[in-house]
């Protein structure tokens, strides 16, 4: 299957998750922290679902899924308890909704890869349904690797890549300082990249 890497903004976007059980679950946290309006499709769902309904920060229609549901769908994610129902589904409709099956890789017509934030950084992986395992262990390793000191520091490089588009700098130029910024000593120093970008500010 050919898939091509996206990172893609869903605040808002109204997302379907077919499922009330603990995968479902996850899934509809991980929508609500890009803060998805999510609505859940399941005649039967477990406690922290219903919490999450209860306080009104999803929407719940405890039926089947039918197809009219998913009309004005950005996303739906199939991730019911039987693979088959969530199958038919994608079927039905990922000719016209972003759909991710749960249950197989194949089905669906996009991946929610294992991924992993720290500021701006955003780092995603997948294996394209060939182990999730591998996946997560990967994630797992970034999340030892990438500490927080690189919020300041990503956001340090936004700064001086804002600034010298400001200040229309020559492409050799401009090249220079983007490469030279990469160094570990402004990733590891608060006042070397505070020295540095007043210095910058004078150019």
């Amino acid at each position: 299957m050919n898939m091509l890497s996206l990172l893609v903004d869903i605040k808002d976007k109204h997302c379907v998750v077919v499922g009330g059980g603990k995968i479902a679950y996850r899934k509809v946290l991980m929508l609500l922290e890009e803060e998805a309006s999510v609505t859940v499709i399941s005649p039967e769902v477990c406690t922290e679902i219903e919490d999450l309904s209860e306080d009104r920060k999803i929407k719940l229609l405890r039926r089947k899924g039918k197809e009219e549901d998913f009309t004005h769908a950005f996303l739906t994610i199939t991730a019911t308890n039987d693979s088959q129902e969530n199958h038919r589904i994608a079927k039905q409709i990922k000719s016209f909704c972003l759909v991710n099956d749960a249950s197989s890789f194949e089905e669906g017509n996009c991946q929610i890869p294992a991924s992993f934030k720290k500021g701006r950084l955003h780092l995603s992986v997948s294996t394209n349904g060939a182990s999730p395992k591998l996946a997560k262990k990967l994630k797992e390793e970034w999340q030892q690797m990438y500490d927080d000191n690189y919020i300041a520091y990503i956001d340090f490089l936004y700064e001086v890549r804002t600034l010298i588009k400001q200040r229309s700098l020559s492409s050799d130029v401009s090249n220079a300082i983007l490469t030279e910024i990469l160094d570990d000593a402004y990733k590891d120093s608060a006042s070397l990249r505070h020295i540095y970008y007043e210095k910058l500010l004078n150019l």
